[in-house]
């Protein structure tokens, strides 16, 4: 099923070591992408307890796509990027940089 558009949902806690880097890096991919159609979103897991357990998420960092837990750790870029491509539907080879 191809979306119109992607949500990437960071899903964080305080104190958590690995999570500022999977924030850098969710924010990277989506500014590489330059992509109107993919929003982030920050969640705290203590602050939004309900939608992480139903999420299924066990730790942090996650990313979850369109409220999809998909990466329980953290992805390289091309499999964060090839994740959010393949919403749309997309192969890799169509979109991003040309080098």
């Amino acid at each position: 099923m191809a979306y119109q558009k992607v949500l990437v949902e960071v899903l964080t806690a305080s104190g958590c070591g690995r999570c500022q880097k999977i924030k850098t890096l969710a924010k990277a991919v989506i500014a590489e992408l330059n992509d109107n159609r993919v929003s982030y979103r920050e969640i705290n897991v203590v602050e939004e307890i309900d939608y992480a357990v139903s999420l299924g998420v066990m730790s942090t960092p996650a990313i979850a796509l369109d409220g999809e837990l998909v990466f329980v750790a953290p992805p390289s870029k091309a499999k964060l990027r090839q994740a959010i491509l393949d919403r749309f539907g997309e192969p890799l080879a169509t979109q991003g940089k040309a080098n």
